[in-house]
């Protein structure tokens, strides 16, 4: 058999394939660094405010792709910490579409890590109300030729911390996939990008989100996604909540529920659940005037996005279980703390829309770890002023464990007896109907044999507060109570329903409460 002869002319051919692909690899390597340098100086005067940094790009002109690495992102006006660090950027384009004059590829971020503190948040803010001026950045994108592109991210991770040096807040393991990104989006899809992310939440909780979104709506990115958290523990919140002088302990928290960002912003909280918490805030002396602004700050906050007409808030169903808040003074002499143990609580239709109906709340638990207490709520939505029924039972409350109190502010301590309260309160218009009701039984402040150690004068003080109470009982149940008419108008008119509620709590307390035993105030 004769020799397979190759044809001549197909022999010239393969050689001038193959020296036309060496040809363009060659020129490919020798045009990366131009190319670096253009991409790096386009991005940098297309984005002004921000600063782009390039360390490598690699062209593949044979399958359509780029390789962009070691890319870095920070804000001009806060540098550090960069906002975005992203180990490599591969973008694969597709040949068939650009025949039809539109451009498309599959974009894929490897170990991207996005960090934001809270002043480069309101720095970015600042940013977009003065962009609002000028031309949209989005309408610069659709006036550029058409595109359809997919995102996928591997493995990133997101950071955030109210300061530069305070430890922040991560996302882990962050995975995202978002598919028909273009700037030609069909009229009738308001949402045209499907959304899939998925994540680590501080270690441990698992974060899923599904949903559709729009990423060249005006003024801001719109999206309506459903989202599921499971397993997260509140204590990895307290480098944040630290800031504010809460105290956060045990507890897994976990919660489903969907966010709709367009004109306006919805966050519907089907359902939740919060166990084994510890809550508590701690007053200090020290801080009271950050303290203040704090919670000045954040009930205006709440307040104007509880009364905004484009946020809309609902809480479907919640349950806490098996938790504790309190509340700690620090400043007092000696410091104190008030608490409600073992509570467990039911949250139903809470929402800052009329129309929503009426928000229920009932909560059970241990005041100072011994008193059975009941605490049941109706919640109507703020138009425009807080208009809520609250009901207050607590009963066989050990009075011993108020000795830390009633030193701080009375300079006496008890031995035995029993503490109730009953209340009934409801706020509409600006003004408080109600009462307040403590009531004390079998109470003993002065005991000689736990006594023997104080002055003389102490001891003849403490016996007197106890002859004033012991004037008070009745003498066949041995009790004392007064009734505290509360009623008047709102101290603050401008105070949203928690900042009633808490002056409620406070007056209740040092004014119906501890002037049986007042020493000093």
């Amino acid at each position: 058999m004769g020799e397979f002869m190759i044809p001549r002319w197909l022999k010239w051919i393969a050689i001038s394939v193959a020296a036309l692909i060496a040809t363009v690899v060659v020129a490919a390597f020798f045009a990366d660094e131009p190319l670096r340098r253009y991409a790096e100086r386009s991005a940098n005067e297309a984005v002004q405010g921000y600063s782009f940094q390039i360390g490598r790009l690699d062209l593949h002109p044979l399958p359509l792709s780029v390789d962009l690495r070691d890319v870095v992102v920070r804000q001009e006006a806060h540098p550090d910490p960069p906002m975005a660090d992203i180990r490599e950027i591969v973008i694969d384009a597709q040949l068939a579409p650009l025949l039809a004059g539109k451009a498309a590829a599959d974009i894929r971020l490897h170990d991207p890590v996005v960090a934001v503190t809270r002043r480069q948040i309101e720095a970015a803010s600042a940013e977009t109300k003065d962009a609002e001026r000028s031309v949209p950045w989005q309408d610069h994108v659709r006036d550029m030729m058409p595109f359809e592109a997919n995102l996928f991210v591997k493995n990133g991770e997101i950071r955030y911390a109210g300061q530069p040096s305070d430890e922040p807040i991560r996302m882990t393991g962050l995975d995202v996939e978002a598919r028909n990104l273009t700037n030609r989006p069909p009229d009738a899809q308001p949402y045209p990008s499907e959304l899939r992310m998925s994540g680590t939440l501080v270690d441990h909780a698992r974060v899923e989100i599904d949903g559709r979104a729009d990423p060249l709506a005006k003024p801001l990115p719109a999206a309506d996604a459903s989202v599921k958290l499971s397993g997260m523990r509140i204590t990895d919140l307290m480098p944040v909540a630290g800031s504010y002088n809460l105290i956060l302990k045990g507890g897994i928290f976990s919660a489903t529920g969907r966010v709709v960002q367009d004109k306006r912003t919805v966050l519907m909280l089907d359902s939740f659940v919060l166990e084994g918490a510890k809550v508590g805030y701690v007053y200090q002396e020290a801080t009271k005037s950050k303290q203040r602004r704090q919670l000045e700050r954040g009930a205006k906050q709440a307040a104007k996005a509880h009364r905004e007409p484009s946020f809309f808030f609902k809480i479907g169903h919640g349950k806490i279980l098996n938790s504790e808040v309190g509340f700690q003074n620090r400043s007092a002499d000696p410091d104190y703390r008030i608490f409600l143990a073992d509570v467990n609580a039911d949250v139903d239709n809470f929402s800052n829309r009329l129309e929503e109906g009426t928000g229920v709340v009932k909560i059970t638990g241990k005041f100072m770890g011994s008193g059975p207490t009941v605490i049941t709520g109706t919640f109507r939505p703020e138009q425009p002023r807080p208009d809520f029924d609250l009901a207050v039972k607590i009963i066989k409350t050990d009075v011993a464990a108020f000795n830390d109190v009633l030193r701080a502010y009375g300079n006496v301590d008890t031995h035995r007896g029993k503490f109730a309260l009953f209340s009934e309160i409801t706020v509409k218009n600006n003004r408080v109907e109600g009462y307040v009701k403590p009531l004390f039984r079998d109470v003993e402040v002065y005991d000689s044999k736990k006594d023997e150690d104080k002055a003389v004068s102490q001891k003849l003080y403490e016996a007197i507060v106890g002859g004033v109470v012991s004037l008070l009982e009745n003498t066949p149940r041995d009790e004392a109570a007064t009734t505290t008419d509360v009623s008047g108008p709102v101290e603050n008119p401008q105070a949203n329903t928690w900042q009633i509620i808490g002056k409620l709590v406070q007056n209740a307390f040092f004014k119906a409460i501890l002037p049986g035993f007042e020493g000093r105030s």
